[in-house]
């Protein structure tokens, strides 16, 4: 946490100790407590979602010791804080009671407004955090948000991650989630049997497995750390200012253990939905290939079609709270799909609508018009409703298929093009060009060479990397500034899976996990949480150059330097390498300022 993200904070300086830079994890957490807290409970407020990993024996090295989980927001966002806690001896297991937060004029964001998890560290398969390929070997990772951490147990010694089953009846089992799919590699002739009974896979969305409701509390082990993160929703019509309260640790009898303050500054604005750095008025846009359905849950849930659909309403309620609103799940077509996903807060302006039929003239200009029906009778239109067809085709096959694309526009459909060569020859027809290209600076000349044929086509990325990176950091660059700065006007991925608990895949890739299935829905992620934050950075973004931009070209001198300025950052903040948490607070400043000006 920087000296900026305090100030921002209301959070003084002050009583905060030096660091020491060698020495076990042990002694560096002494030196940063020279005088042990009673409760033996030592606490470092550290980035959400930054680049580091808090492993249990791991000293957190850009943490700031003593100082409060503090989070930044504007109003109508969802916005985290996160915080290490090192006990210095086994305190076995605590509850955490989270508080209302309150201003010194008496306004209140309400407990039930945060929501507090203990982050897993659990197996996953070498090349953990770091990419979406497989590798060999396991390594601690940290990654899912839990309500109940004793979801999933880790064993240290053999390296592996079994989830609890619990029956209706109670009875409670444990099930090896990181088997090989070799079966190669055994423990006991018991774990055996429990991985290969009825040559089934792990059914991650049965109902004996899913997370508590609730935050339970979390096992606190001498010697170790463990990360907690605190998601902060602000209300659309919360009042500005700086709100402060208290996690309390209680023990087993409830008894008051230790506290962790939380600092929350209310920002006095809200921010629009996500446009382009090269255009104000125009959607950013997200997509991502789906395998999100009632056919794959209901697959992954053991056969319950009825739980499934209790399921998939819980799973997109979860993308509208994390910005992803564009539906593109496989039910999006259906009448009860579109109302849940409307219920749910996800927008049909752009929907992904499947594929386009390739024959003589006279059966694609029929196919074309019965789509057009289809889709205005199961969502209510169809033109912006976006078709592809075929994947990473070649020269030849796209200069084939340019009749056929010609005859879905006429019905006002959207075209997709992922072919490598789709600018050099489908630029003029492409509504959406997605090529395997790297969302950052690299990509920057293509992408102003598509943006300057006009139009209202995006352009989009994929691949570089495929979903599937724990790290919060990188996925918050990979989907937001990093691809908004560079000129790319949406995002699409792939993919969006939910059954992914077995990271140790035999494939070239890693199982490609945003958030994980489960029998009430899913769970959340490190690199969920990242999304969003890169989301919202475009948001800000998209706020600061909506102001600054008619003051730019007003009369009033002072206004157009101070527009200049802010626009200014943007121009020139480092897209690749940038500190973002850094870049967010010198935006939130700056659109401050332009407010202001505004008022005036």
């Amino acid at each position: 946490m920087t000296k900026a993200m305090l100030l921002a904070t209301g959070v003084a300086m002050a009583g905060l100790t030096a660091r020491c830079e060698t020495g076990s994890l042990a002694e560096r957490v002494k030196a940063d407590f020279p005088e042990m807290p009673a409760s033996g409970i030592c606490r470092y407020a550290v980035p959400a979602t930054g680049e580091r990993q808090y492993l249990p024996d791991s000293y957190p090295e850009d943490g700031m010791a003593g100082a409060p989980c503090s989070i930044v927001a504007a109003r109508d966002e969802y916005e985290p804080g996160s915080f290490v806690l090192y006990a210095t001896k086994d305190l076995g297991k605590l509850s955490f009671a989270v508080g209302d937060l309150k201003s010194e004029k008496g306004d209140v964001i309400p407990k039930q407004e945060l929501d507090l998890k203990v982050v897993k560290v659990w197996y996953q398969n070498g090349n953990g955090w770091y990419s979406y390929f497989q590798d060999v070997g396991k390594r601690l990772c940290p990654e899912l948000l839990l309500n109940d951490e004793d979801l999933i147990r880790v064993d240290e010694k053999t390296e592996d991650n079994y989830a609890r089953l619990t029956e209706k009846d109670g009875k409670v089992s444990w099930f090896w989630i990181t088997a090989p799919r070799c079966a190669a590699k055994v423990r006991t002739p018991e774990v055996y049997q429990s991985y290969h009974r009825s040559n089934e896979s792990f059914l991650c969305m049965k109902e004996n497995f899913q997370d508590a409701a609730e935050f339970k509390g979390a096992t606190l082990e001498g010697g170790r750390c463990k990360q907690f993160f605190l998601t902060a929703h602000v209300a659309k019509d919360a009042k500005p200012g700086l709100y402060k309260g208290e996690v309390v640790i209680q023990g087993a009898g409830g008894q008051r253990i230790d506290s962790i303050p939380v600092v929350l500054r209310v920002l006095d604005f809200t921010l629009p939905k996500p446009k382009c750095y090269f255009d104000v008025e125009k959607d950013y846009v997200t997509w991502f290939c789906e395998y999100v359905g009632l056919d794959i849950i209901t697959t992954m849930n053991g056969g319950d079609r009825e739980l499934a659909k209790r399921q998939l309403p819980a799973i997109l309620a979860n993308y509208a709270r994390h910005g992803h609103v564009t539906p593109c799940f496989r039910d999006a077509r259906t009448a009860w799909g579109r109302k849940v996903a409307l219920e749910a807060g996800l927008d049909f302006t752009y929907a992904a609508g499947g594929g386009t039929k390739h024959a003589n003239p006279a059966e694609m200009r029929l196919h074309a018009e019965l789509l057009a029906r289809q889709f205005d009778r199961e969502i209510g239109h169809h033109k912006g409703v976006i078709l592809s067809w075929g994947d990473e085709y070649g020269l030849a096959t796209l200069r084939t298929i340019r009749e056929m694309i010609e005859t879905y526009h006429e019905k006002g459909f959207l075209f997709a093009i992922n072919s490598r060569y789709g600018y050099d020859a489908g630029a003029n027809v492409a509504d959406i060009y997605w090529p395997p290209v790297t969302p950052d600076g690299k990509s920057a000349a293509q992408t102003a060479k598509f943006n300057d044929l006009g139009g209202a086509g995006w352009f989009g990325w994929y691949a570089n990397h495929h979903v599937g990176p724990e790290n919060p950091a990188f996925n918050r660059r990979q989907y937001g500034f990093g691809p908004y700065r560079a000129g790319l006007s949406c995002n699409f991925n792939y993919a969006h899976h939910l059954d992914g608990w077995n990271d140790i895949a035999p494939s070239l890739y890693k199982p490609m996990m945003l958030v994980y299935g489960t029998g009430s829905g899913c769970v959340d992620t490190l690199a969920w949480e990242g999304f969003r934050e890169g989301l919202d950075d475009i948001r800000y973004a998209t706020k600061l150059k909506q102001l600054a931009l008619p003051l730019s070209r007003g009369e009033n001198v002072k206004a157009r330097y101070a527009a200049k300025l802010a626009l200014k950052l943007l121009a020139d903040a480092d897209r690749d390498d940038m500190d973002l948490a850094t870049l967010r607070l010198e935006m939130i400043e700056w659109i401050q300022r332009l407010l202001a000006l505004n008022a005036k």
